[in-house]
């Protein structure tokens, strides 16, 4: 086909088995997978197992295979480990439950083992290695040596018998071949590539007893934007919008009560607080009437700000959106995901949040990480978190949404980003409020997230730019 394909990646595979019990404990006590979900459908039993919170499943397990045991249904299910220490674990594991088939094999690109599960299908747990060999090609891996040895052995044996390169010059080259750009070939980029050039000002005020952090940009007497950001989050989301916008408007980002490294008061963070907390900010610094860019949680605040106080709003810009429509799966993935991280704010486990915010790994730069790292850390937060996420509660959810005739009752003008790549709750909010507003327009961008402004800033800015200018005066 002469147009390239959209971006998909391989999650998970299924398999039909027999005896499932025997499947899931080989799996849950050998492998260390976790099953997430299971039950009957259409006659069959069904088994979901993962090893990431970011994936329902990676496994897949039916009732209803119709082969005897020596019938080869799969070629192989393969397993990346981090390194040889862990893919030795994995061969004691085996060894012990007497897994058949059990040997080990150097590729010379990785290091592996193999054996069969209870119904015969191939497993494949193995580490990359630093080299390419062109394969197939393999050879036996000794893994009572130690990784400096093997390490060795590899490359002597390599170079004597196999066709091979470094494999960062493999990866170029195959990368080439697919139009991609590796990450070392991009543009280095940090929040300082778009503040470092903006005039601003960074604070705290102290807003009814609660010291919130802020950060301010442009001309004093111009219309005001207020930026809003999402949940657990931190005024830094817009670093990439307050230069552009401050040209034009005086721009004022916050972080919202309980959240970035604002005071985290001890009650629960309902729509009603948040509103409370920014409409003080605004008598603050004198701010009579402003338009609102928010992002998820944040586009929540600002909807309900400009249903109950039209008065105060100029104009919205809706990133994310929700307040509408509320999903138990999504509530509960919100709230795991957080509460790991707060509880465990590893560089990996913060890492993993931003999966879910940015479609593009480049675009999850160390910087965001580490200034979620920072938040998360905060020895306040263990207390905080459950304040945060009060909203991920489905009573207390339901009770704080925006029905569809509220919606429908917003009249400043609003541009609402649909980002084809977010979780399906949140375009699809964005897609059903911008028909129910009266002066709502829908803008498509279809390669982001959750942060079409951080992900994309040109497209972004240039867009949501002209609609402001267009609307207010």
């Amino acid at each position: 086909m002469s147009t390239p394909a959209p971006d998909a990646q391989l999650t998970h595979v299924g398999v039909l088995v027999n005896d499932m019990d025997a499947m899931k404990r080989f799996y849950t006590d050998v492998i260390g997978m976790t099953v997430v979900d299971e039950g009957e459908h259409l006659g069959r039993h069904l088994t979901f197992l993962s090893r990431d919170p970011f994936e329902h499943h990676q496994l897949v397990m039916i009732t209803g295979r119709n082969a005897p045991y020596d019938t080869r249904l799969l070629g192989q299910i393969s397993f990346r480990v981090p390194g040889l220490p862990e893919l030795r674990a994995f061969h004691a594991r085996a060894d012990a439950v007497h897994a058949p088939g059990l040997e080990a094999r150097n590729h010379g690109n990785s290091w592996g083992i193999y054996f069969a599960d209870p119904e015969g299908n191939k497993i494949e747990m193995y580490c990359t290695t630093p080299f390419h060999t062109r394969q197939p090609w393999r050879v036996a891996l000794d893994l009572s040596r130690t990784d400096e040895q093997i390490l060795t052995e590899t490359q002597r044996v390599i170079a004597a018998e196999a066709e091979w390169e470094p494999v960062e010059q493999w990866r170029a080259g195959v990368a080439e071949r697919m139009g991609l750009a590796l990450p070392g070939d991009r543009p280095y980029r940090s929040i300082w590539t778009h503040l470092r050039e903006v005039a601003f000002t960074q604070g705290f005020l102290e807003i009814d007893g609660v010291r919130t952090r802020y950060a301010e940009a442009g001309p004093a007497d111009a219309p005001v934007v207020m930026m809003l950001h999402g949940t657990g989050g931190h005024w830094e989301t817009f670093a990439a919008n307050l230069g552009p916008y401050a040209r034009q408007y005086r721009c004022i980002a916050i972080d919202m009560i309980g959240n970035g490294f604002s005071d985290k008061p001890d009650t629960d963070y309902e729509i009603a607080v948040y509103i409370d907390h920014v409409r003080a900010v605004m008598r603050e610094l004198g701010v009579v009437r402003a338009s609102f860019i928010g992002v998820s949680l944040g586009s929540w605040v600002a909807a309900r700000l400009a249903h109950d106080h039209p008065e105060q709003v100029e104009a919205l810009i809706f990133l994310a959106t929700a307040g509408l429509i509320a999903t138990r799966t999504n509530m509960d993935r919100i709230r795991a995901e957080r509460t790991k991280a707060v509880n465990d704010p590893s560089w990996a486990s913060i890492s993993a949040m931003f999966e879910h915010l940015i479609a593009d790994p480049a675009n999850r730069i160390d910087d965001l990480v580490a200034l979620r790292q920072a938040v998360y850390g905060l020895p306040e937060m263990k207390r905080a978190i459950d304040h945060i996420l009060i909203l991920q509660d489905p009573d207390v959810r339901d009770r704080n949404l925006l029905s569809e005739q509220e919606w429908s009752k917003i009249t400043a003008p609003a541009f609402v980003v649909a980002s084809g790549k977010d979780h399906n709750e949140y375009e699809n909010t964005s897609r059903r409020v911008a028909g129910l507003m009266p002066n709502a327009r829908l803008f498509e961008m279809p390669e982001v997230r959750h942060w079409p402004h951080f992900e994309d800033p040109d497209t972004f800015n240039s867009a949501s730019l002209a609609f402001l200018q267009e609307v207010v005066q």
